[in-house]
């Protein structure tokens, strides 16, 4: 009798202790965007196995093993005591819906996905602990307690084949969805202009939006939506018939995917704003991700319109391998032929003084965005509307009005002092960018917060290494967030002079802004650049 109550006290402590695991799995798993095989190399490479629950179920066992005469009474409170402190350290842990950068969203698919992992690792907990005592076990609550640390580790692993089971249902929903939006588009026909690149896409889809819907109604999807379900929910909630222009991000993370979208969307007009060596690990080479870029300049029909980057060699590249009726390059640096370009760019602390180049004409402009990467995207997107027909001193006109996003390069007062805020994400290039605005603002110590960039591959320690060369010539203070690339970004800022003493470590964001906020540290007119924001999976390596 007090055999079965410690097994049922083992099975039912086991089963809660996952509702809030699972829980903690599972944003992960859905930060991975439910993708089992990155998620299985994230748990891997960041060593997450359970540490608390094994430690609590192995003391149990250990005391339970060395009862005398294997008292079953002691062993029950034993049970009893491991059962209450295994539910209290779980429910002491974060909550992932209510905390961390990226909370978990409990969307209908997370919610199924976490219901059925749940009554599966019930339903395993159950049957290994009962089929043990059946292999007899018996009175050895020791030994359940042993089985009970196998159960826990495999607390990731019901995530992932809930997710398995589930994806048939959920393929068929996206199916429909996709159906839908694809009627919804054949109906409507808008002009469909399709954006892509390594870098900037995002920010040039906004600029681009942001002027077309100051002249006629136009359709862009929202934030850095650029996937096929993301821009699919788009298309069926917010496309309008009015709306006879549609702006499409697309993102790529292996060939195929733009090929994909333009399946989906086919593209009137394409703009490239660069290939370069983001996500860079998940090509597998810098090769595959040209192949991959070019895929929308391929896709637009031959009496379309292709506006490429002439800054960026493999942008220029694909221009001459892929032309069209109207193919078109822009930049900031006429080394060879542009068809639109800027220049006497001049920055403040208010914004950018310009003038573009197009047709033999010239347009003095002002725009509140900062930065070199941010200034190719808006001539970029000046090309664009041009080539679309719109009047040119409309679009300046339109690009004076132009909001910087938020987290893209944004200078925010701060008391005194300011923010520099390019914390979206961050990539060679956009990096030493936002340095060289830092370099020219106007203010007291100039200081970095950064956790370095990632998905760069086996380039990835160099790449940070150069450009915290780079930062230690700039600035005053440094701190490096994290450990993800802490070692290259250390010996980056020290080897380019900057003093130890003015490079600090944190494990995560938040205490850094807070040290750097605080009174007792802060500076009068303290400028502050945050480059990029990792999101959980590469900032801290979690305890579980």
């Amino acid at each position: 009798m007090l055999t079965t109550i410690c097994l049922i006290i083992i099975s039912a402590t086991t089963i809660i202790f996952f509702t809030r695991r699972g829980l903690r799995y599972l944003r992960y798993f859905q930060q991975e965007e439910y993708n089992g095989t990155r998620f299985k190399d994230w748990f891997l490479e960041k060593c997450t196995f359970d540490k608390k629950g094994t430690l609590i179920a192995l003391t149990a066992a250990a005391l339970s093993r060395f009862v005398s005469g294997g008292d079953m009474v002691i062993c029950l409170v034993i049970c009893l005591v491991a059962a209450a402190v295994l539910v209290l350290v779980g429910f002491q842990e974060e909550d992932p819906r209510q905390v961390g950068k990226i909370k978990l969203k409990m969307t209908d698919r997370a919610t199924a996905i976490y219901h059925l992992a749940l009554g599966l690792y019930s339903i395993a907990t159950i049957l290994i602990i009962t089929g043990t005592y059946a292999l007899g076990a018996g009175d050895s609550i020791y030994i359940y307690w042993l089985v009970t640390v196998g159960v826990i580790q495999s607390s990731p692993i019901w995530i992932a084949i809930a997710n398995a089971i589930l994806w048939p249902n959920e393929l068929k929903k996206q199916q429909a969805f996709l159906q839908e939006a694809k009627d919804i588009l054949a109906d409507y026909q808008p002009y469909t202009i399709g954006i892509t690149g390594s870098y900037g896409k995002t920010s040039t889809k906004a600029i681009l939006g942001s002027i077309l819907e100051a002249i006629e109604p136009t359709f862009w999807t929202p934030g850095s939506i650029n996937t096929e379900m993301g821009i699919t929910r788009q298309i069926r909630e917010n496309l309008k018939p009015q709306q006879e222009l549609a702006i499409i991000e697309m993102g790529a993370y292996h060939i195929g995917s733009i090929a994909k979208l333009c399946r989906f969307t086919p593209p009137n007009a394409g703009l490239v704003t660069a290939v370069g060596v983001m996500h860079l690990e998940r090509f597998g080479g810098a090769e595959n991700i040209y192949k991959a870029k070019c895929e929308l300049a391929q896709a637009i029909p031959a009496d379309g319109l292709l506006v490429c980057n002439g800054d960026n060699p493999g942008a220029r590249k694909m221009a001459t391998e892929y032309p069209k009726a109207t193919t078109l390059l822009y930049g900031l640096e006429p080394a060879g032929h542009l068809d639109c370009w800027m220049s006497d760019i001049k920055a403040s602390m208010d914004g950018t003084t310009f003038t573009i180049h197009w047709q033999t004409q010239e347009y003095p402009g002002f725009t509140k965005l900062l930065g070199v990467p941010m200034l190719s995207n808006l001539v970029g997107a000046f090309t664009m509307a041009c080539a679309l027909g719109k009047d040119p001193d409309y679009v300046i006109a339109a690009i004076y009005n132009i909001e910087p996003a938020n987290s893209r390069l944004n200078l925010r007062k701060n008391g005194d002092g300011f923010i520099l805020d390019d914390s979206y994400n961050s990539n060679p290039i956009g990096f030493a960018s936002a340095l060289e605005v830092l370099e020219v603002l106007e203010g007291g110590r100039k200081i970095l917060m950064t956790p370095g960039m990632v998905e760069l591959g086996n380039i990835q320690a160099e790449e940070n290494r150069q450009v915290a060369l780079k930062a230690a010539s700039i600035c005053d203070l440094a701190l490096v967030i994290g450990e993800t690339n802490k070692a290259a970004l250390k010996a980056g800022l020290l080897e380019g002079g900057l003093a130890p003493d003015k490079l600090m470590e944190f494990p995560n964001r938040d205490l850094a802004l807070a040290y750097l906020t605080s009174p007792e540290h802060r500076q009068a007119k303290d400028l502050i650049l945050i480059e990029n924001d990792l999101p959980d999976l590469y900032e801290s390596i979690a305890g579980f």
